[in-house]
């Protein structure tokens, strides 16, 4: 990042936080500094995972979107792959299933919503077209997998061939084929966030959701709800900030879901840890400081180790990388830049 660039985003931050009037309470957690992003900085990014390997790509910077993609782990740290061969474009969705990444959907610089997919390989670095999502074009939606299977739905775009809007959908992608299935309960939404835990997956935040907590089983399925539930309600105790916001980010340590980041108003900088055999949210440490409070980030977790990384604060996209470890007593001591 240029001088002028940081100082912008440094004097935007500090605002924000002057704004924060949660209360100064001792909660549990500490974000520690990482590697940086190697490419461009980006906002809306898609983000797959394979073994224990962090797939990152697409999405916004300055005035266009990006097809570069880049791989992380532990050891290696990021290293640039093969480019995504379709469209250029931000807020796709991604998904892992049977050892492959899979990417589509989003929206274009000029606007056109999209609805290709895209499979990739790590074992050639190669990308081959899979077959179109038929759910529609639309942008803003949640993507996850369970047992080899890959679910997509919600998001904004086309509603019944005519208007844009929010929407109200599912369709899972099993066998190389797309199937439309219920999502009969929540509202239409878009701009959620997703994980899975223990086979489940769980809908949080967004668009038209900003209170509720949605788990789907697909070993329910055959209920009259197609397998969703509502759990409980993302409300803030300790007369903390509410955790309701769109284009947040999540990730999984040790069966525990992780909501951080987003945007209602102002950026909300608390986060929220989710025990889903207790159904119960835990408010943890929020983004320290020296972390730039943003929305659009990517989430992610390889070796039970959580992580965000790119986003946007106002227009200035960003490329740092944090990690989250629950159990650790806050400290700034890691706060320093990654290379120092």
């Amino acid at each position: 990042m240029t001088k002028l660039r940081l100082l912008i985003i440094f004097l935007t931050a500090l605002i924000i936080i002057s704004c924060d009037n949660s209360d100064t309470i001792s909660l549990q957690g500490n974000w520690i500094k990482q590697a940086e992003f190697i490419g461009e900085p980006r906002t809306g990014a898609v983000c797959f995972t394979l073994g224990n390997e962090a797939y990152v790509g697409t999405g916004y910077h300055g005035e266009k979107c990006l097809r570069t993609f880049y791989k992380y782990n532990l050891q290696d740290g990021w290293t640039k792959i093969a480019v995504f061969p379709g469209k250029a474009r931000q807020e796709a969705v991604a998904f892992t299933i049977n050892g492959k990444g899979y990417v589509g959907t989003g929206v274009d610089i000029d606007g056109n919503r999209l609805k290709d997919f895209y499979e990739y390989d790590p074992t050639t670095n190669t990308w081959k077209e899979a077959p179109e999502f038929v759910g529609g074009a639309r942008q803003g939606a949640i993507a996850f997998a369970i047992n080899n299977i890959g679910y997509v739905g919600t998001g904004y775009g086309v509603l019944d061939g005519e208007d844009e809007n929010y929407l109200q959908d599912f369709f899972k992608f099993e066998n190389g084929k797309w199937e439309r299935m219920g999502f009969y309960l929540g509202y239409k939404v878009a701009n959620s966030t997703s994980f899975v835990i223990n086979n489940k997956a769980y809908l949080i935040s967004g668009e038209g959701n900003y209170f509720h907590t949605w788990e789907f089983d697909p070993n329910s399925s055959t209920n009259k709800y197609n397998g969703w539930s509502f759990r409980n309600k993302l409300i803030a105790t300790n007369n903390s900030e509410f955790v309701n916001r769109q284009n947040a980010l999540s990730f999984v340590i040790n069966n525990k879901g992780y909501v951080a980041t987003g945007v209602y108003g102002p950026y909300n900088r608390t986060v929220w840890e989710y025990e889903p055999d207790n159904d119960k949210w835990i408010e943890k440490t929020a983004l320290e400081q020296e972390i730039f409070s943003r929305e659009n980030a990517v989430g992610f977790s390889i070796n039970n180790r959580g992580f965000i990384v790119t986003g946007n604060i106002a227009e200035h996209c960003l490329d740092d990388m944090w990690e989250f470890n629950p159990t650790m007593d806050k400290t700034d001591d890691d706060n320093r830049d990654y290379h120092e």
